[in-house]
């Protein structure tokens, strides 16, 4: 009995070591900082849209058609923005895509606060945040490589997700309160402020402390990209996680249509109770991430199970109308899908080569969220209802793991090993031609 509290303890204090792994490195701690502050906003923002959209319309078409422009851009232009996260400076990069996006969120809540605010006014403006974001996805997630080792990779995008996460659980019940209180141009205008944070934060970062990256060749950006899905389609690992992915992006997280709709006619919630979904989707979400700093590289086993619990209990909500029951629910499927979408983002940036980081990420990019889904999704709820259309969403998305277990089966008879264990090296294997970022390096 003695000798298992010191045994327990130091598995204890292992797992702490584990949490603090990434936040040791003082690059990686201060962009997490700036993340943590900026990230609230960005949710108060598409809480504050939601509910904007369906008080000037009342309609789920409506919703659902900004949701499908915010992110048709993404849809269209991600795979160019990976190519260019792969051969520009992302850094630098950054600076602009922030700042576009703090004038973005401003100009909302000019419109609200003068009461100018027309529907095609949120259509024009979420075209320009989805070029934004087409631009900026790509360029953040692969930027954490160059922050951290590969060691420490995994860690460094668990605590990502958790400052994500963590901005799901503050910034709507925030919105939902401002809202109430302030109004939505308000809501808006705090988004604008906080990407203050990430640039302050960008700007404190030390060059010299940067890991070296490789940037891919200078060509024509469609070779690129050609480059890069000729690399995913050949290799099984990358394109198991596509498969995956594109199921749980187009029928499941689709979240910015699915909450309001099932808040307003399944739940009849009010403006403080829409800000509590959000918020239980939100800390089931902060939940996994937290759990997942512990671990290491992800195995497909557990992106198969998030994948599939996320199918049922998406399809376990579309029977309730109870406050309670569908927030727990909420709880489990924020849990299952982060711990879905960043098992898969950790894997694919471990098996992916240094100079092709953002043309693969881009590709997860371009399937969550689909902007297919969310006008799938408010065509059904119009024709069908707000119930049946989230069960279809539930159904297919067990469906689509089901088909993307099947090929990780048929290729492991094969020999391939889909499996990561991460090295006790900080190398990085290059499987191609590449130059070393000088600008990002130090060595300027």
């Amino acid at each position: 009995m003695d000798q298992m509290a010191p045994a327990g303890a130091a598995r204890a204090a292992r797992r702490r070591s584990k949490v603090h792994k990434a936040l040791s490195i003082r690059n990686f701690r201060i962009y997490f900082t700036g993340s943590v502050i900026s990230v609230p906003g960005t949710w108060m923002q598409m809480t504050a849209q939601a509910w904007l959209v369906l008080d000037l319309t009342n309609s789920p078409v409506a919703l659902a058609i900004v949701t499908s422009l915010q992110f048709l851009p993404v849809f269209l232009l991600s795979l160019i923005g990976g190519a260019i996260a792969d051969r520009f400076p992302r850094r630098k990069l950054m600076y602009f895509t922030m700042t576009m996006g703090t004038l973005q969120a401003a100009a909302l809540g000019t419109l609200c606060l003068t009461g100018t605010i027309h529907i095609w006014h949120i259509y024009v403006l979420a075209v320009t945040l989805g070029i934004i974001n087409a631009l900026d996805a790509p360029l953040r997630q692969s930027f954490i490589s160059e922050l951290v080792p590969l060691t420490h990779l995994p860690n460094a995008i668990a605590m990502g997700s958790l400052a994500q996460n963590l901005g799901r659980i503050i910034g709507p019940a925030l919105g939902g309160v401002v809202i109430a209180v302030l109004g939505v141009g308000v809501a808006y205008f705090i988004n604008a402020l906080t990407f203050a944070a990430a640039l302050i934060a960008l700007g404190l970062l030390r060059s010299s402390e940067l890991q070296p990256r490789r940037l891919a060749r200078k060509q024509n950006l469609l070779l690129q990209i050609r480059e890069g899905l000729s690399y995913a389609r050949r290799t099984p690992t990358i394109l198991f996680l596509l498969i995956a992915t594109a199921f749980i992006g187009m029928f499941g997280q689709n979240f910015t249509t699915m909450v309001p709709l099932i808040s307003t006619y399944l739940i009849k919630a009010s403006a403080a109770e829409f800000g509590i979904l959000n918020s239980c989707l939100g800390s089931g979400s902060f939940l996994a991430a937290l759990v997942m700093t512990t671990r290491g590289a992800p195995s497909t086993r557990r992106i198969l199970l998030a994948g599939l619990a996320f199918g049922v209990v998406l399809t376990l909500i579309s029977f309730s109308s109870n406050l309670i029951a569908s927030s727990a629910m909420f709880v489990a499927v924020g849990a299952s899908a982060v711990t879905f979408s960043a098992s898969v983002n950790t894997l694919l940036q471990l098996r992916a080569p240094p100079e092709m980081r953002g043309r693969l990420v881009s590709m997860i990019n371009l399937l969550i969220p689909s902007p297919i889904g969310p006008m799938l999704t408010g065509a059904a709820a119009a024709l069908l209802g707000v119930g049946w259309a989230v069960f279809a969403n539930g159904l297919l998305c067990c469906v689509g793991i089901g088909l993307a277990y099947i090929y990780l089966v048929r290729h492991r008879r094969n020999g391939t090993n889909f499996e990561y264990v991460t090295p006790d090296t900080g190398d990085e294997p290059s499987n191609g031609p590449a130059q070393v970022d000088a600008a990002d390096t130090g060595t300027r």
